[in-house]
């Protein structure tokens, strides 16, 4: 179902949702995604599955666009924020999906695509691949505020990876020479007193 947000609780995150078909239901922080908890706010439009009983609630509850009256909008702190949502893989190279949430503006997806050699060569795991876009994202797009960057695509470079890698803590040295053995058991044979 689809709705819009009527009431908003800012302290407990609970609210009502007034369906299209006109049916009102209440929420609870637990029934929205987590991602979309932040960005909740009256007017908002959102996706909901009805749980089943004499007083239905909402489930599962997805912010689907912005508000349509921002008017009526509380106030709220403007964060940003960049969540990865998963990728493609297509032969060698592997596409990274992000998406930027912003209270009150419509979500928008952004791709970053990785050659996967670039891995192998820098002896860098796959698992670190969502973290290194997300940075390299998230510095295209503070550099092209102020451009109105219009592309939503990117693309992981050496120079990134080296730059990854570059930030990435020193291992530590280890001491040659320096054993830890616990003691052997002969030479506490050796002590004992015969005879």
């Amino acid at each position: 179902m689809t709705g819009t947000i009527k009431r908003l609780n800012s302290g407990s995150g609970s609210g009502v949702i007034t369906a299209q078909d006109g049916l009102i239901v209440d929420f609870c922080p637990s029934a929205v995604l987590a991602y979309d908890l932040p960005v909740l706010a009256v007017g908002q439009v959102v996706s909901f599955d009805l749980e089943a009983g004499r007083c239905p609630k909402a489930l599962n509850v997805v912010v689907q666009r912005a508000p349509q009256d921002a008017s009526r909008q509380p106030k709220r702190l403007e964060i940003t924020r960049l969540r990865y949502i998963g990728f493609e893989h297509k032969g060698n190279m592997r596409a990274y999906l992000f998406e930027r949430v912003t209270p009150g503006a419509e979500k928008r997806t952004f791709t970053v695509d990785a050659d996967l050699t670039l891995f192998a060569k820098h002896h860098v795991g796959m698992q670190e691949g969502p973290g290194i876009c997300l940075h390299l994202l998230a510095a295209e797009l503070d550099v092209a505020q102020a451009a109105a960057w219009t592309s939503s695509q990117c693309a992981l470079t050496d120079r990134e990876m080296l730059a990854y890698l570059a930030s990435r803590p020193v291992p530590r040295a280890y001491k040659h020479g320096a054993k830890h053995t616990l003691p052997a058991l002969g030479a506490a044979l050796h002590t004992l007193p015969t005879g």
